[in-house]
């Protein structure tokens, strides 16, 4: 399907070409497909004119055609092992003229939340540019740099005379990749995050980007776990996990 009259749309990169687990968008978390567990999260947030869903292969487009949201056939180009995420954001914005504002959504993140997204499109409503999801880490982390030919290490986010308790740190912000708020004219200049740059706080348990299959592992027992923390405390959000 091409074109569109949208203002804020929702938007799915999913092509078939995954390496390290074939079809990945389409695996099951919990026994649910990871793409539909996106999309359920889109919907229930509700305040999307649009979902899109980008994709090059046949399984993938049946199964958004299922879901109910729209196709756009991403071509080949856009959908090869080195093809970016913000190439194939300006194809898609080339045949949809009226989006103002993306939400880019990485199916591959099984525990997207509708209150996540609730969030960051507040955050762009009161006057960011763009918004990204991130986890905190307190981690302390060291560059690597070869000196004299010598390999040399040097300490990048703290003092090593003033080491601090790990809950005594501020930490820092880290890319999850789960979702991008970003207007028109930002990505345009081919970049998800610029003018007034907002985040997402995600909590650790949920921000997971499934890559392979030790983390298809380890995310069924997070959605077990999470799963039963929902139950016990009767929170919104227990219906997303199986």
């Amino acid at each position: 399907m091409r074109g569109g009259n949208e203002k804020l749309t929702g938007l799915i990169l999913a092509r078939g070409g995954s390496k390290g687990i074939p079809l990945k968008n389409l695996v099951t978390v919990g026994g649910i497909p990871l793409l539909e567990r996106s999309v359920k999260a889109m919907k229930d947030f509700g305040r999307f004119d649009s979902i899109w869903v980008s994709t090059d292969h046949l399984e993938i487009s049946a199964c958004a055609y299922k879901l109910g949201v729209k196709l756009f056939n991403r071509s080949e180009e856009n959908a090869s092992d080195n093809s970016t995420s913000i190439a194939a954001v300006a194809e898609f914005l080339q045949y949809n003229k009226k989006v103002e504002i993306l939400c880019l959504v990485q199916c591959t993140s099984p525990f997207l939340q509708p209150t996540f997204l609730n969030t960051g499109y507040d955050l762009m409503l009161n006057g960011y540019d763009s918004v990204f999801s991130g986890t905190r880490d307190k981690k302390f982390r060291w560059s690597v740099a070869d000196i004299d030919n010598v390999e040399s290490t040097k300490p990048l986010n703290f003092d090593t005379s003033n080491r601090q308790r790990r809950q005594d740190r501020q930490g820092e912000i880290v890319e999850n990749g789960m979702f991008y708020f970003t207007k028109r004219e930002i990505l345009e200049q081919g970049v998800f995050q610029g003018g007034r740059i907002g985040y997402v706080e995600i909590p650790e348990e949920y921000s997971m980007d499934i890559d392979t299959k030790i983390d298809l592992l380890i995310a069924e027992q997070i959605n077990k776990h999470i799963a039963n923390l929902s139950d016990e405390h009767g929170t919104p959000d227990a219906n997303y996990f199986g």
